[in-house]
């Protein structure tokens, strides 16, 4: 099991202080692997035996074996990441665009310590034998909603955006059957509806997938699968879209690579369909 699952376990018995601590080290896990629990502790103002007590209730027997978990799966060899990064940290510039390109060039850079390849064919291989899939973006969410719902019907398949007011999404949740797929984006926090949402959808048997930023092991109720990853490289910097666009493009690659002969012919279909109405 990998430390966001188990984060994501224990989510609704964290202290106020450890969710503290969940946030840095999902931030900052390079960091929180190469330093020490006094370190940790001290970096959002908690007692260090906060950091021990975490480390314990997340599996590990002391906080230097949590450590080590932290090391194996975030400290890996990212030759091409690491060449784009110094790269882009070259530019000397002060300007807005100059901060913002390096900012987000770190978190691109990094994104694959946090995602896996086998998750995005997990979720592209749900998403395609989905009966019909929902999509529920809230505030700048909703155009990643909206963009996943064009590449999915051109697909062939059956896609909703869900309705961000409650009795508009309580309307298009009373026909969620199993064999849907409900697909959600949280990023600083749950979106409204969020609880109501995955509730639902374990009620009739439907799946789940979350996208999320640094805050996502900390969602509660879990969702099926989570995709989490942090939005920008400076964690006190502006957030922008541009890691979770780049996660919803990953999963439309996918999912077409799942059924890659199906997806040709539709897409195929699509474009005499567009010759004829045009």
């Amino acid at each position: 099991m990998s430390l966001i699952d188990k984060i994501s376990d224990q989510a609704p018995t964290l202290t106020v202080s450890e969710r503290k601590l969940v946030e840095n080290v999902i931030e900052s896990p390079k960091s929180a692997a190469l330093g020490t629990a006094g370190e940790l502790a001290k970096a959002v103002g908690v007692h260090e035996a906060t950091a021990s007590r975490l480390a314990k209730k997340l599996g590990y027997e002391s906080y230097a074996a949590f450590r080590d978990a932290l090391r194996d799966e975030f400290i890996a060899t990212r030759e091409t990441a690491t060449r784009f990064e110094r790269t882009i940290a070259e530019n000397t510039s002060d300007s807005i665009l100059g901060k913002l390109a390096r900012d987000e060039a770190q978190a691109l850079g990094g994104i694959e310590e946090f995602i896996s390849p086998d998750q995005l064919a997990n979720v592209g291989s749900m998403l395609m034998k989905a009966t019909r899939i929902f999509i529920y973006g809230y505030g700048n969410a909703e155009v990643l909603a909206l963009m996943l719902v064009k590449r999915f019907r051109r697909f062939g398949k059956e896609v909703q955006q869900l309705n961000t007011s409650p009795r508009g999404l309580a309307e298009q949740m009373l026909g969620l059957e199993s064999g849907d797929v409900v697909l959600s984006f949280a990023f600083r926090r749950p979106p409204r509806s969020y609880g109501a949402l995955i509730e639902t959808a374990k009620e009739v048997g439907a799946k789940t997938i979350i996208i999320s930023g640094k805050s996502g092991a900390l969602l509660a109720p879990r969702p099926d699968i989570l995709l989490t990853a942090p939005r920008s490289g400076d964690p006190d910097a502006f957030q922008t879209l541009t890691v979770p666009m780049t996660v919803c493009n990953a999963i439309v690659i996918a999912a077409g690579l799942t059924a890659k002969e199906e997806s040709l012919k539709k897409l195929d279909r699509l474009g005499q369909l567009i010759e004829r109405f045009e």
